[in-house]
């Protein structure tokens, strides 16, 4: 499989709906309760503090179809870092290896990045998910370090 992330667009609203849909699980154990239409228009708006909102990504993963979605602010909490507000696979795609290809893809679209953080949830599948990425799990911040990469590699 071959996945690629490109930019949401506001085309892509209603499609990003029903994957959020599919991925109730996570909301409920993220918010408390299911997703819903604010959830999209609230992304633009969700930003870490100190974040500027030229740092944020708003990431579709596709791959014959949407089958993903990344909520993503480089730079920050510095250069070089990057906080990922969430990964989304919908339940029946989960465990086949779709996560990873997220994670290749990010690598190569941002090589500059060379730690990346993830918030941690009460939503074991998503702890499950970045330990087997490779995240080191601290406190209430999941980290993974990356090995800076050069042109040809």
């Amino acid at each position: 499989m071959r996945l690629t992330l490109r930019d949401f667009t506001p085309a892509d609203e209603a499609e990003v709906l029903r994957l959020f849909a599919a991925c109730d699980d996570w909301f409920q154990a993220a918010t408390g309760h299911p997703s819903g239409p604010g959830d999209v228009q609230g992304l633009f708006y969700a930003l870490p503090e100190g974040a500027a909102f030229e740092q944020k990504h708003l990431l579709v993963a596709e791959a014959e179809g949407m089958i993903g979605f990344v909520d993503l602010v480089v730079d920050h909490p510095e250069p070089g870092h990057a906080s990922i507000g969430f990964f989304l696979v919908p339940g029946d795609l989960r465990r086949w290896g779709i996560g990873s290809e997220m994670v290749r893809a990010l690598r190569e679209r941002f090589p500059e990045v060379t730690r990346v953080q993830a918030g941690l949830s009460d939503f074991e599948p998503g702890v499950e998910f970045l330990r087997a990425m490779g995240f080191v799990l601290n406190g209430q911040r999941a980290v993974l370090e990356l090995a800076p990469r050069f042109e040809g590699r």
